[in-house]
């Protein structure tokens, strides 16, 4: 365990994943406070706080002390209330987020990190896993390292949308309106914090890896498919009401295990992020997160 004289960080897999205990997310953080929960969070991909009380509006505030909160993804709107937050059901569109994923990877700028907590549980199941695309890329041979770095790779919103069944061509028209349907992003992600590696395609997104011919593309993305799913990379968390995670949507992807029917209800906060790869960092937002 690492410790302060406040919170202890206690890892949970060697590959990512740690519960910090002693945070109070519903009080502000002192700027020292703020830099060791951001320091877990680089050093693990995702975090967990246990045991937490706090309103929507302390939620979003929490938020407010580590990046840019988003009205939603579909619009990359800042927020500018806590009622801009909102807590969804996920039964019915549970099926949409059973594969391995980053958050909306289609964006031009996807969001680079995101918190989440229950605001109410079914009896059984809904557990969400994560896996470490740093650690994935580690543990690749020095031959697929080279061969992936530099090339790139369309991530397009179709695939989602037919996952989502009848509330698909809902948030389609949401999502359409102010955002393309794809963007071509680097397959391997060098973080713009730690300089770590990381695989940047999913299967809830990626299509095709641009520089290499249809069949080539295929075999090479179902690889990297299987190889996030490895347990050697993952874990798996089992919510409590009380829980918060507070996830690195770059370094890490995550799995939304889709064995209940209804009662998952949830609510999460999204981060403004930069392009991947860091090119385009050209406004005060993203020159802010950067800079973060």
């Amino acid at each position: 365990m690492i410790s302060t004289a406040q919170f202890t960080v206690e890892q949970l897999t060697s590959s990512c994943g740690a519960i910090v205990h002693g945070v109070n997310v519903s009080q502000p953080q002192t700027p020292e406070q703020v830099a060791f929960i951001r320091r877990a969070l680089l050093d693990h991909g995702v975090i967990f706080f246990r045991g937490q009380e706090f309103t929507t509006q302390q939620h979003w505030d929490f938020g407010k002390q580590f990046g840019i909160p988003l009205k939603d993804e579909a619009s990359g709107t800042p927020e500018n209330t806590a009622a801009d937050v909102q807590a969804a059901d996920l039964g019915p569109t549970r099926n949409s987020t059973a594969v391995w994923h980053a958050d909306t990877t289609s964006l031009t700028r996807p969001p680079w990190g995101a918190t989440l907590r229950p605001m109410k549980l079914p009896d059984v199941g809904g557990d969400t896993c994560f896996s470490s695309a740093q650690a994935a890329y580690e543990a690749l041979s020095e031959p697929w390292q080279r061969m992936l770095d530099g090339l790139t790779a369309v991530h397009h919103v179709d695939a989602l949308m037919e996952r989502m069944g009848d509330f698909g061509p809902v948030y389609a028209e949401s999502f359409l309106s102010n955002n393309p349907p794809s963007e071509v992003h680097p397959v391997v992600l060098t973080h713009p914090e730690t300089g770590r590696k990381a695989i940047y395609v999913n299967e809830a997104f990626t299509t095709r890896i641009v520089e290499l011919e249809p069949a080539e593309s295929k075999a090479v993305l179902q690889m990297l498919f299987r190889h996030m799913e490895s347990p050697r990379f993952t874990l798996r968390w089992r919510w409590t009401l009380g829980d918060m995670v507070f996830w690195d949507n770059r370094s890490v992807q995550h799995y939304a295990v889709p064995d209940y029917e209804s009662g998952r209800v949830m609510e999460r906060i999204v981060f403004l992020g930069i392009r991947p790869g860091g090119e385009g960092a050209d406004t005060a937002a993203d020159k802010a997160m950067a800079a973060a």
